[in-house]
């Protein structure tokens, strides 16, 4: 068990609804789980050659830890039936989050999975399974937003975003909303960070709102219209570490949405 807080919140429901928490059962208060962010090494092996080739490495697999839930008090039939159905009942990953100070920035989405039910002689007290995450990292923190705004009717500026998702191999896809100024026109997001890779969009209609889901690559529009022939289709990506991006156009406001993964 990979913390060292008892209480915790599955659903958006705290455990103290059921007086249950985080524990060992039967341990000697160690612990020790496989780490998140587990690399997988691709190399080859040749006859007569010493050292084999290295072709890269990629993130393993998602993280899976065991858990442990128990009660302080016996857990009569009908309670157990409604903590069972809070905790195992789920087919999609679920909201997990551990209430300790180090961790109130940083969720878990799990499915868990493989419950037991402990008993010590006709009495429940309690329950262990397997958490399975989504993530070969583990967590996420959760999700902020940027927000930039503009008066004059043509903009020129650069900002600095700094990427410190704990993925530092992959770029970060932001989602962002774009709102024209009165006049409409164009937009452009050069990100110099990355060989001066540019995001831009055209002809866009005066007050109109765009946004665009750059890791889905869904767009949408305030005017209904479709905009991919307004799009240069270069969608707008921030690698680990500082980004420089230089916002051109005619513009009010860009807010950016975006979410780092953190390991576990």
């Amino acid at each position: 068990m990979p913390f060292y807080s008892s209480s915790f919140i599955y659903n958006n429901v705290p455990s103290s609804v059921y007086n249950l928490y985080v524990s060992e059962i039967g341990g000697d208060g160690s612990s020790s789980w496989n780490g998140a962010g587990s690399m997988e090494i691709y190399n080859k092996k040749l006859y007569r050659r010493s050292k084999p080739f290295f072709y890269g490495s990629a993130v393993g697999d998602n993280v899976e830890y065991e858990l442990s839930f128990t009660s302080p008090e016996d857990i009569d039939s009908r309670t157990s039936e409604l903590i069972q159905k809070w905790l195992f009942s789920s087919r999609s990953y679920k909201k997990f989050m551990v209430v300790q100070p180090d961790m109130q920035d940083v969720y878990m989405n799990v499915i868990l999975n493989d419950p037991q039910v402990v008993r010590e002689g006709n009495l429940i007290r309690g329950y262990t399974c397997t958490a399975q995450c989504d993530s070969p990292f583990g967590g996420w923190k959760f999700p902020k937003t940027k927000t930039y705004t503009y008066t004059a009717e043509v903009i020129d500026t650069t900002v600095t975003f700094n990427n410190t998702s704990d993925d530092n191999g992959s770029y970060l896809y932001p989602i962002l909303i774009i709102t024209m100024n009165n006049a409409g026109g164009d937009i452009t997001i050069t990100n110099q960070s990355d060989s001066s890779r540019v995001f831009s969009f055209v002809d866009l209609s005066p007050s109109e709102v765009i946004t665009i889901d750059n890791s889905l690559q869904q767009i949408s529009t305030s005017t209904d219209l479709i905009r991919m022939s307004n799009f240069n289709k270069k969608y707008l990506r921030l690698i680990p570490g500082i980004n420089t991006l230089r916002f051109q156009g005619n513009v009010s406001s860009i807010a950016m949405t975006y979410q780092f993964v953190a390991k576990i």
